[in-house]
């Protein structure tokens, strides 16, 4: 299995050469018996659609004209340091690379949101709208490469800008409808319906892998290479996610990753809270967004990545955080935290040797949310203002207390 990122440089897609097209009927020699009448849903007396039918439609009239279709180009050169020099002209030869996207309008200024990794690196950003043929040069204004997701520009008459409206991705519920739409493999402009799967925590290659993302939209709604910056978008044509991810474990063609009905989206309300960041020009990697919350001021480990038999040697509850480094006269030093004094040398998944604190405070549950890793921790975090106070849970030499603290921005060390 793997987890791919939907977005690629794809060629012409043949799937039908010169035969006949089967529908997966099979013949027989004597007729079936009749089936019983099925109950169909009456159609809308006016437009001839389903109820259903009739609001995909009007989202798609009412709002796809604000989806464009991204294109990037890009060009490097490898250099070959022990080819002699009347031959490096033969070998330093530059390379170009094309890809596509998606992406969507946010104002009438000219703004599009997109993913990060469709525009990393590009020389060259194109856009196009829906019914214009026309390319229109674009120029990235600020991006989240922490969070996979970047700003552009175009320059391009005022008529063909059409903002999408922004929803509330906090207040979505598993089982509503969700529309996705984009450019996959490079096919202009499709829509594809479903509903929002689940709301869970990110999986690890949805934008930032770090916890910057704690939790994603998952949808059934077709979702395959070229969508990614897409919007998804709800009933009321709100846009609701970004798309930006498919997990696939079968279907490769030519080596792409295909739709398996399991696609993800970052949530709408991530992109819009830093908004005004990136519209200022702004670059914001992983340091600058842990400078930029409100943060407890400690290292910590999972529990969760040790064995259980050095977990049962350093008498270590089964889940949690262990605290390694507590910033001097940080929020939680303030509050008493203790970090680690005993360190030892493990194995972590990575397969690289790392020096980890066992002895140090283990922040077992924030607010009442199990802490099984970062991304737990930050999900409380994320919904706090700056100085109120959360109840972290804390295990201390094999016993359980209750500790508050009030998370600040706390400078980096070093910043």
């Amino acid at each position: 299995m793997s987890l791919k990122t939907s977005a690629a440089t794809f060629g012409v897609l043949s799937v039908i050469a010169g035969g006949v097209l089967w529908w997966g009927m099979t013949r027989s020699q004597t007729p079936a018996p009749a089936a019983p009448q099925a109950q169909v849903a009456p159609l809308n007396e006016a437009q001839g659609f389903l109820q259903n039918e009739q609001n995909t439609v009007q989202v798609v009239q009412n709002s796809g004209d604000g989806v464009v279709f991204v294109s990037t180009r890009t060009v490097s050169r490898t250099s070959y340091q022990d080819v002699p020099d009347f031959l490096r002209p033969f070998f330093d030869q530059p390379r170009q690379q094309d890809g596509v996207g998606s992406g969507f309008v946010i104002d009438a200024e000219g703004h599009i949101l997109t993913n990060y990794h469709v525009i990393e690196g590009a020389n060259e950003i194109t856009i196009k709208f829906h019914n214009d043929s026309k390319e229109y040069k674009a120029k990235v204004i600020g991006t989240a490469p922490a969070l996979d997701i970047a700003l552009v520009r175009v320059e391009a008459p005022a008529a063909l800008l059409k903002p999408m409206k922004m929803g509330d991705s906090d207040g979505l519920k598993v089982g509503q409808k969700a529309i996705a739409m984009g450019n996959p493999f490079g096919l202009e402009f499709t829509v594809t319906e479903g509903i929002v799967s689940a709301i869970r925590k990110n999986p690890g290659a949805v934008g930032g892998a770090d916890g910057f993302v704690p939790n994603v939209i998952q949808t059934d709604a077709a979702i395959n290479p070229g969508n990614s910056g897409g919007p998804l978008l709800n009933s009321k044509g709100e846009v609701i996610g970004i798309n930006t991810a498919i997990y696939t474990n079968a279907g490769l063609v030519g080596g792409t990753p295909q739709s398996a009905g399991v696609g993800f989206a970052i949530p709408i309300n991530v992109a819009k809270q830093y908004l005004p960041d990136l519209k200022a020009g702004k670059t914001l990697n992983a340091e600058a967004l842990a400078a930029s919350r409100p943060r407890l001021g400690v290292t910590i480990f999972p529990v969760q990545a040790l064995t259980d038999s050095l977990r049962q040697r350093f008498n270590l509850p089964e889940y949690g955080l262990i605290v390694q480094s507590v910033e001097a006269n940080g929020p939680a030093a303030k509050a008493g935290l203790r970090a680690a004094q005993r360190k030892i040398f493990v194995q972590t998944p990575t397969g690289q040797g790392e020096e980890i604190g066992v002895d140090g405070d283990v922040l077992l549950e924030a607010d009442g949310r199990t802490l099984g890793d970062i991304a737990d921790l930050r999900l409380v975090l994320n919904g706090k203002r700056e100085g109120e106070a959360i109840t972290l849970k804390v295990w201390r030499a094999g016993r359980t207390l209750e500790v508050k603290v009030a998370p600040q921005i706390v400078p980096l060390p070093g910043r």
